[in-house]
């Protein structure tokens, strides 16, 4: 529901407030008083491009705020979770929507919801779940053949089976991604094969090991400096036990010397400690020395050996464009892995074969139930829609539904992710006329009355929670204008319908009237609207519409009359519809 309405500075706006309410509501005006502009605002916040041009002389920017309450249910036929969307998209949700769009004067435009920046594209998708605007239009959802087949499989309640058929559909086509990725390894598959078999071969043979690089590199760096290391060994030995004054020989005779101390003073148990610890220490160090230089020797076998295993190593590292020489193990496993699988191929593509054919069965049995239905459907809803169209003084029109269903015999894939089925409404107006796509066929008047009559049909149908009906009294009056006047009020009783008009029979059936008009100060226009509160007020605004330019108290009678007498038949028609 549309909750509150907010404009600042759009063409002779220069600021506006307005609420609405529940039910059916009418805005009327003098002509150019500025009624379009408050279509042209709501389809601003419906995502639709603004025109600088529309900015109110003077000013840089120009500001257009909605409020609405959170919608319950999606449009028919959008797979659209409107708090799960919304919420993925950042855009935090209590019970209200805040819709807020500027265009600047360079042509920069910023869209909103709940203070969270969307794009346009992101912003229609969401004002189609919000309201739904006839008229001349371009959002007209009806004039839009893509959209009749929703409008079908809504009146039979068909989108759950649609749906089975989607999920179906969507399975199949996953299933031939993978048998054409898998055709076109089978193709490749003995070149492939070859390939992996030289691989896992030269690695097998290679027969490399976990952190082997590193370990024949430390000791290829032995055996090359094997007479430098001995020699720095061997003058480690010396200083430390042969020599004259040997460290470890100095280390003993401080030993002594200290224990001598500490039998003086047992303070100097300490020094003696840690005297004692570093003797055994490199006394351990010592004898790790000894061994260690015993196993030194040169050894060009040996040497010559690891040099050569690791250029072969090095040689499947750039081969292969490995970062390290332990990638050659994952290598390994990945190409016996992928051996393995397309040694397989063969039974797998057996089976994706009999999945395929499997999920083409099902989908034609869905696909077949879905299309039967539709016919069926089809008859019911045409003939509830030539009824409206005959109540709205159409009395020669047809209306049918055109279903051209693919052949699920035929050879090529003609199944989409909605069924067999192309759907069009067809229309004639007059006597003799053949029958058309409504999309060519209706114009002016006759289109708002045939938007009339199928949303009559369709709207107990249609989620979307607001209409709003824009030059819907083009080309009637009279008592057709009075039947257009009590399917609005009822279309009012399961959404909130809003509807610019100028005829009084239409307006007199209203439960909220609202009156725009616009005034000359300091050489500038500016356009308001009002609700009309009271009883007094909406007779006057009755009787100018009646009445034009001069108002007699007949035509105040008039109007009271018409008020009155359109109000007492929409309560006894409330009255008879809830008994």
């Amino acid at each position: 529901m549309l909750l509150q309405l907010r404009i600042e500075n759009l063409a002779t706006i220069s600021e506006l407030e307005v609420e609405f309410n529940t039910g059916f509501s009418i805005l009327t005006g003098e002509t150019g008083a500025g009624k379009s502009i408050m279509i042209d605002a709501i389809l601003l916040v419906l995502g639709h491009r603004g025109d600088p041009g529309m900015i109110r002389t003077g000013e840089e920017q120009a500001v257009v705020e909605a409020i609405f309450s959170v919608p319950e249910k999606s449009v028919q036929g959008e797979q659209f979770d409107f708090r799960r969307e919304l919420e993925e998209s950042g855009v935090a949700l209590d019970d209200e929507i805040i819709v807020r769009c500027q265009v600047s004067r360079k042509g920069r435009q910023k869209r909103h919801i709940n203070g969270v920046s969307v794009t346009a594209e992101f912003l229609q998708k969401v004002g189609r779940q919000l309201i739904n605007i006839h008229g001349q239009h371009d959002n007209q959802s009806l004039l839009r053949v893509s959209s009749h087949l929703d409008f079908l499989d809504g009146f039979g309640k068909l989108l759950p089976l649609r749906q089975e058929v989607t999920a179906s559909f969507q399975a199949l086509q996953s299933a031939k991604k993978e048998q054409q990725f898998m055709q076109k390894q089978f193709a490749e598959r003995t070149i492939r094969v070859k390939e992996l078999q030289e691989i896992i071969e030269d690695l097998s043979e290679l027969n490399y090991q976990q952190a082997e690089e590193s370990e024949l590199r430390q000791e290829e760096n032995r055996l090359t400096h094997v007479e430098k290391l001995s020699a720095n060994l061997g003058q480690v030995q010396h200083q430390l036990q042969e020599m004259d004054g040997a460290v470890l020989e100095q280390l003993e005779h401080l030993r002594k010397v200290i224990s001598e101390a500490e039998q003086i003073d047992p303070e100097c148990g300490i020094i003696r400690s840690g005297i004692e610890s570093a003797l055994f220490q490199l006394e351990d160090s010592h004898r790790e020395l000894l061994r260690y230089t015993a196993k030194i020797e040169d050894d060009p076998k040996r040497l010559a050996w690891i040099n050569e295993r690791l250029s072969r190593i090095q040689h499947f590292e750039r081969k292969f464009r490995l970062e390290n020489a332990d990638e050659l193990l994952d290598l390994l496993a990945k190409n016996q892995q992928e051996l393995a699988s397309l040694e397989n191929l063969v039974e797998n593509e057996q089976e994706i074969s009999t999945r395929i054919e499997r999920l083409r069965k099902k989908l034609n049995k869905l696909a077949a139930s879905l299309s039967q239905q539709r016919f069926q459907t089809a008859k019911k809803m045409d003939h509830a829609i030539v009824g409206e169209l005959h109540q709205l003084g159409m009395e020669k029109a047809r209306f049918e539904t055109q279903i051209a269903s693919a052949s699920l015999t035929a050879e090529e894939e003609l199944c989409t992710a909605t069924g067999i089925d192309r759907v069009e409404f067809l229309l004639s107006v007059n006597p003799g006329q053949e029958m058309r796509s409504l999309v060519k066929v209706a114009s002016g008047g006759e289109l708002s009355r045939i938007m009339l009559a199928l949303k009559t049909v369709l709207t107990s149908l249609d989620t979307v929670e607001i209409l709003i009906f824009d030059e819907i009294d083009t080309g009637i009056s009279g008592a057709i204008a009075e039947i257009v006047g009590q399917k609005l009020h009822s279309l009012g009783v399961r959404h909130q319908t809003l509807c610019v008009t100028h005829l009084p029979q239409i307006v007199a059936f209203a439960e909220h009237h609202y009156l725009v008009s616009k005034k000359l100060a300091a050489n500038e226009t500016f356009t308001n609207i009002s609700p009309l509160l009271t009883k007094h007020e909406r007779v006057g605004a009755l009787a100018n519409l009646i009445g034009g330019q001069e108002i007699s108290e007949q035509t105040i009678e008039l109007a009271n009359e018409m008020l009155n007498k359109f109000q007492t038949k929409k309560l006894s028609r409330i009255l008879e519809s809830n008994q």
